[in-house]
């Protein structure tokens, strides 16, 4: 008897299920369509069929298993069908006497099917999201092989790496909402999983009652609709406040605009590509025939662009008023009523000027990390985050000047994250924008047929941005190790990342190469921007062990490369620099009167803010410490003598610090310390000690102020009260320095003037990150 009950619980063990698990669990019958009738009628998100155990399972039944697994998760996004159509799209189980193959794993994956070995070792197992990889590479190199983007297949849709299904959902009232995974877009605006709008497909049928009604125009609420649109607009008109001025009230002649616009051009916007020239030119043509008829976010535009180019348009800044003038009307576009109009590609490219423009003409520059941050969560509510292949279809120009702009955002946010010492609160996870196409402004149109990309050995209009783009992986891992306060690293892990920027850095250099053999090259100024963007972050990246190096041998690694890097930097911008021999008195006779003749880099360097002064400024303080330590560790028998090439940089350093206040620099006290530094220096190569070196320090100090106040006295115009420039925070002086009148050397006030324990005492919040932790020397 026992023997029996255990053959019939066997022969009940071994009857296959063949209702899915929903109706075997309800006791209902089920009619075996993937998913059935009843998971449909119900609407379970879930319809599985489970292996049959203890029997081996046919090849077709994996395979059919595999690719019903595959369906199921589709069906999590796209709308559920019915009976009939999955009887015609599903792949079906066959658990008769297998005669029926089933080949889908061969036509989704390429390779061979499953192993019957493997399947006997090991049960019924298999991977479904190996084999969803696995479709996605085969789809990629397809992509990539025949250089056109295919539909959506089964793999690519049922990841959330490929293009996602769009289902959009046109009503009068909600406008055209595109519902996408985890998301929808509405208008301009890219709204997370979390914003309400996202339930706004679960009312289709309502919206869709409405929307006939609007389309037949029968609808008298469709009509009240309308008037209350317009009494709201009315009501909200009359709550915003009058603007104290009128853009666009203050531009020059069309012959100084032209030059400050093509300065703009052939610098900034050559690097940070932001403008799509042809359309701003045939803009700007518009608006000298009728100034009224352009749009008011073209004209900030326009505005700050000029700005921008002023720091280039001669030696003196001359412009500066007017460049001000047009950060600050800027400045109030954006932050004037109604800012959902700004939520525009427009919008955002003001914006970007606008970071860039700040740093360039010292209006708030040591905020606009602030800024960006602003900047880059405006891009993400409207989608630039995204790829636009994952988005409603859009045109070749529209579609490209996203992925420009997400780029140019990435690299305005690590450069103002290393220039504020911030983290850049950015992953590589968080956007699937893909790279810019390699073409020119020209190639790019209205129309909806995918642009041609030139190869990667042609230069183009965009050639410059996706070099840099090679590196900003590296970069933006250095970046974080700096400023984000939950990473720990050691010196190896500074080792490592420095052998990876070297790496990527040798690439860039060899693609920077590669193009001086075609009928396009980078400018100067191109070659010589990159380069200095790229490798400041060498520098910043050894400067935390610049000053520990002097004494622990360890860290002479670090010491080299900050000295070669800071050489290599100061070089690139001034070349002439490290050959010219220039004496103390000759330079102290010469700040007044000697006008070199500087190109665009070393213009923008002089004239303008931003990270140029501050990756010159750690460059020019890390050379005088080296040419410090040099000279206290000489223990020759006769003078010391110092690297000739580093102390003609940090002479003519000194020079660029005058030639910056003369600009309109209003920060004097870098200018003392590197002018007392180099006494310093001179004093020790001539053997100079105690009281005596001291004494030729403060002289050299003193000057230096005297020098800077009364450049700061031709800025301020005609003689002002004293009162009023000590307490003018625009030049934020400090008391010594207000001071007028004749000064004679105390030794009361020698702590006063030379105790500078650190760089940011020195320079202000405005030096950058890099120097901060680092301790200024004190002067012996």
């Amino acid at each position: 008897m026992d023997e029996l009950q255990n053959m019939k619980s066997d022969r009940r063990r071994r009857r296959p299920a063949l209702s899915c698990v929903s109706c075997r669990k309800s006791k209902i019958r089920c009619d075996r369509n993937l998913p059935c009738g009843a998971c449909v009628r119900s609407k379970h998100k879930t319809c599985i069929f489970e292996p049959q155990s203890p029997s081996l399972p046919r090849q077709s039944d994996v395979s059919s298993t595999t690719a019903g697994l595959i369906q199921t998760h589709i069906s999590h996004t796209e709308p559920p069908r019915s009976p009939v159509e999955n009887r015609t799209t599903h792949v079906h189980h066959h658990h008769g006497d297998g005669s029926h193959e089933d080949h889908s794993t061969i036509s989704l994956t390429g390779s061979t099917p499953v192993d019957s070995t493997s399947s006997q070792n090991h049960g019924p197992s298999f991977d479904v999201g190996s084999l969803l990889e696995r479709i996605r590479e085969l789809e990629r190199r397809l992509e990539e092989s025949t250089g056109h983007h295919s539909g959506p297949s089964i793999a690519t849709r049922a990841s959330a790496s490929g293009p996602e299904p769009i289902t959009t959902y046109p009503s009068y009232l909600s406008g055209n909402l595109h519902a996408m995974s985890k998301s929808v877009m509405s208008k301009t605006r890219y709204l997370g999983q979390s914003h309400w709008m996202n339930q706004v497909e679960n009312f289709q049928s309502i919206l869709q009652i409405f929307e006939q009604q609007h389309r037949e125009k029968k609808s008298e609420p469709m009509a009240l609709v309308n008037r209350c649109k317009v009494l709201a607009r009315t009501v909200k008109a009359q709550r915003w406040p009058e603007l104290n001025f009128k853009f666009g009230v203050n531009i020059p002649p069309r012959e100084i605009t032209d030059n400050l616009i093509n300065a703009y051009f052939r610098t900034s916007e050559s690097v940070f590509r932001i403008i799509h020239v042809p359309s701003f030119k045939k803009d700007y043509e518009n608006f000298w025939l009728s100034p009224d008829s352009v749009d008011v976010s073209f004209l900030i535009q326009l505005q700050l662009v000029m700005a921008i180019g002023s720091t280039i348009y001669d030696e003196y800044f001359s412009m500066r008023k007017s460049a001000t003038q047009w950060v600050y009307e800027a400045q109030c576009w954006l932050i004037s009523p109604d800012p959902k109009s700004r939520l525009t590609l427009s919008g955002l490219q003001v914006m970007l000027l606008l970071c860039i423009a700040q740093e360039a003409v010292a209006v708030g520059h040591d905020l606009v990390w602030t800024s960006v941050g602003q900047l880059m969560r405006t891009a993400i509510f409207i989608g630039l985050h995204r790829d636009p292949k994952k988005l409603p279809k859009m045109t070749q120009l529209r579609s490209e000047m996203r992925r420009r702009l997400w780029n140019t955002i990435l690299e305005i946010a690590l450069q103002t994250s290393i220039d504020s010492g911030g983290p850049p609160l950015i992953s590589l996870q968080d956007f699937d924008a893909c790279a810019p196409a390699n073409c020119d402004d020209d190639q790019l149109t209205d129309d909806e047929v995918p642009i041609t990309a030139s190869p990667p050995d042609k230069f183009t209009d965009m050639s410059m941005a996706l070099a840099l783009r090679t590196s900003f992986a590296a970069r933006l891992a250095i970046a974080r190790t700096l400023n984000e306060i939950s990473i720990q690293h050691t010196y190896d892990d500074i080792i490592r990342l420095h052998s990876h920027l070297s790496a990527v850095y040798k690439s860039l250099s060899q693609t920077l190469q590669r193009y001086t053999s075609s009928e396009r090259q980078p400018t100067a100024f191109q070659r010589r921007q990159g380069d200095f963007l790229v490798r400041r972050y060498f520098m910043a990246l050894h400067l935390p062990y610049f000053r520990p190096a002097m004494n622990e041998p360890t860290y002479a690694f670090s010491r080299k490369t900050v000295v070669e890097t800071s050489v290599k930097l100061y070089s690139t911008v001034f070349p002439l620099a490290a050959s010219s021999p220039r004496s103390v008195q000759s330079l102290v006779n010469d700040l007044g009167t000697t006008s070199v003749g500087l190109d665009d880099l070393a213009r923008f360097a002089t004239c303008g803010s931003g990270f140029s002064r501050s990756i010159l400024s750690q460059a020019a303080m890390a050379i005088g410490f080296e040419l410090q330590n040099q000279l206290q560790e000489d223990d020759g028998l006769g003078l010391p003598t110092p690297r000739a090439d580093l102390l003609n940089i940090f002479r003519d350093s000194v020079s660029w610090l005058h030639r910056r206040i003369r600009a309109g620099e209003t920060n004097v006290k870098g200018f003392l310390i590197e002018t007392a530094l180099l006494a310093q220096i001179e004093g020790l190569m001539k053997g100079l000690k105690g009281e005596e070196l001291t004494d030729g320090i403060v002289r050299a100090g003193m000057e230096s102020v005297r020098e800077g106040f009364e450049l700061l006295r031709l800025q301020a115009g005609p003689r002002p009260d004293e009162n009023t420039i000590a307490n003018d925070t625009q030049f934020n002086f400090d008391p010594v320095i207000a001071m007028d009148g004749d000064w004679e050397y105390d030794s009361s006030m020698q702590n006063v003037l030379i105790d500078f324990t650190s760089i940011d005492s020195v320079f202000g919040p405005t030096t950058g990150p890099d120097m901060m932790t680092t301790d200024f020397p004190q002067w012996q």
